[in-house]
This record gives C-alpha cells, structure tokens and sequence, in this order.
C-alpha cells in the first residue's frame, strides 16, 4: 500500500508540495510565533527574579508587564515597607520601555539597588549615580558595539555608559533614578519596589507582614513570576489561540482543497479499486494516510525552515530571546498532522461512498 500511496503522490508533484509547503507554513507560524512570545516573557521574568528581590511591590491595578504602570507609587511609600517584619532591604525602580529595541529601562538608586541584588557584576565601569549616565548589560553592549565612555542615544537625549555589567540580571540599560523620573515627568514616584527579606524569615511569613501592614497592593513573590506572567496574561493567551487556530485552519483547508480536488481526478482509479473488492475503509485508509504521509514530511520540513528563521532572527535582531519548548514542538506537530488529517476526511468519505458503476463512467 506504501508504494500505491508514494505513487499516487508523486503523479501530482505541484499540488504535493504546495499540501506540504502549507503544513510546514503552519508549523513555522507556530513555532516562531510562540517561540518570540515565550522568549520575551520568560526571558523578562528571570531576568526581574535574578536581580535578587524576593518580592517586587506594586500598585494593586499594575499589570505584570512592568512598563504599563510607568511611575504611579509613590517613593516614599518605601518608608513604610522597610519598617515591616522581616523585610531587610527595598529598592525602588522606575521602569521604562523605549525603542527602537523594545529594551525595558531601570531608573535605580545605586546603593538600594546594589544591597537588593547583591551587586551587579561589571566587566567595566559602575552604576550610574546621577546626571546622563547609563549602565548596559554585556549582550546590549556587544550589539550596538558600545564601550564604556560612548555615548548612547536613549529617551531623546545623549546618555554617557559608565559602565557595563554581566546580562542576565534585571533591565538591559540602567540609569539614575531621578534622571528617570525627571525625564519620564514622574517626580518622586516609581514602577515598583524590589523587597529583599531576611534570611531567618520565611516568603511566606514576609508576604503575610507585607499584606497586613501595607494592604491593597499587589505583592508578587519572584519565584512566581514567570507561571504568572504566562498563564495570569489574557491577552497573552489570546494571541496564541489565534495563531495556533490559524495555522491549524491552514492545513486544514489546503489538505481538504488538495484531497478533494485529486479525488475527483482519481474516480476512475477508485471505481477500479472498488470493482476489484476494496472496501470503503480500505479506500479511506488509502485517502488518509496519504494525508498523513503529506503532513509527516510537512512537519519535518516546518521544523528545518523554524530553525532556519529562528538562526535568522537571532543574527539581525540579538537581543530578541526565542524560546521553544519540546512541549510546543510536539503540539506543533500534532495539530499539523491532525489539521491535516481532519482535512482529509470528507475527501475520503467521499470517495468511499461512490458508485463504482458510476466511477468507471466518470470522464
């Protein structure tokens, strides 16, 4: 049956490839999609966790999307946080989105900022302390190839890199925090508060003593922060429903035109398979596994052309993250296949049903 099934195939070499072409477009769409998407949240995430803060403090309607809420706490709520059992250090962080680069920027107190994260380290240079200086993580600085004493364009004004620390940890570009404020127009609020505990007292604890003392704000333990910027997100979700329901819905329906359109060309062929005794199933099974024969190689050739795409994203644009679990691969590849396979079926039961007699006499 193989061989009848590869045959048939490649009697239609065009409208193979183009079934194929459009199973591996739908695994691509897929996959790179969800692949920017999860990179930039989870890549967001641990960077915020890996600057040390045990909590991040934040006003109760901010989103966890840093820069939505750009400077609405007020600073010397900070006062009040210090003085709660258990809580050890607080940084306040003005947080800012700026493109081009989609980079988030940290406005920071050097020496608050420095005892909650436990001290960046710096390949050269320091924090900024005051005036137009900014401070930018390795991967940032090997980009625009900037060394420290450049100087960079960022939020309309020429800032001067005082120094440059290892990427991984919190913003990629750092500046004084009431360089921020002034030039974000915010004076004395921030984004949010890094809250580092004590070491003798428990997260659980902490957090209880923060919500008591300081109720009606939004307190987030960093350890949770990547499960709730990814499933907590509707519009998040949203947008990966519909490129998943739109890749599916392209396989379908270029599986369902290409089934139908060769079962009508091959009538006659299945007229003589059926007056020679072959079942409606024996028909059907012919129908769909070519489908799936379409859809195997269309997945393999979606994961070639994604990790294709993905090298290129990553050569012109090094500081977008791209993550693609083994998970999203698998799934990736059985809505390509059932996609198409689901394509396949009215073609198939069409096929099955007809009349031999009648099929024979097909012109």
């Amino acid at each position: 049956m193989l061989r009848l099934i590869s045959s048939n195939l490649l009697q239609r070499p065009t409208r193979t490839l183009v079934s194929i072409g459009a199973v591996a477009l739908g695994i691509v769409l897929i996959l790179v999609s969800v692949g920017l998407s999860y990179g930039q949240l989870n890549e967001i995430a641990d960077r915020t966790r890996r600057v040390s803060g045990d909590f991040i403090f934040q006003p109760s309607d901010a989103s966890l999307f840093f820069a939505v809420n750009s400077g609405t706490l007020p600073e010397k709520l900070r006062q009040v946080i210090e003085r709660v059992a258990g809580v050890d250090q607080v940084a306040p962080v003005l947080v800012k989105f700026v493109t081009p680069g989609f980079n988030l920027v940290y406005g920071v107190e050097d020496k608050s900022y420095d005892r909650v994260s436990g001290g960046l380290t710096f390949e050269a240079g320091r924090l900024p302390q005051s005036g137009l200086e900014a401070a930018i993580d390795t991967l940032y600085a090997a980009s625009r190839k900037i060394r420290v004493g450049d100087s960079l364009e960022l939020l309309n004004n020429s800032f001067t890199v005082c120094g440059i620390f290892q990427s991984g940890v919190g913003a990629r570009v750092i500046v004084s925090l009431k360089t921020l404020q002034e030039l974000n127009g915010t004076p004395d609020k921030v984004s949010l508060f890094f809250v580092r505990r004590r070491p003798e007292s428990s997260e659980d604890v902490t957090l209880r003593n923060l919500n008591e003392a300081v109720p009606g704000y939004k307190i987030i333990a960093s350890s949770q922060l990547q499960n709730l910027m990814t499933s907590n997100l509707p519009v998040f979700r949203n947008f990966i429903y519909a490129v998943v329901g739109l890749a599916t819905t392209i396989s379908f329906l270029i599986i369902l035109l290409a089934m139908y359109t060769t079962i009508t060309e091959r009538t006659r062929e299945i007229g003589i398979l059926k007056s020679l005794g072959a079942s409606k199933m024996y028909v059907i099974g012919i129908i769909l596994k070519e489908s799936l024969l379409i859809c195997g190689i269309g997945v393999g050739v979606g994961f070639l052309l994604t990790f294709a795409v993905n090298r290129l994203i990553t050569a012109s644009f090094p500081l977008l993250p791209i993550d693609i679990s083994v998970r999203w691969r698998i799934l990736a590849a059985c809505l390509g296949v059932s996609g198409g396979l689901l394509g396949a079926v009215y073609p198939a039961l069409k096929a099955a049903n007809q009349d031999p007699v009648q099929a024979l006499s097909y012109e």
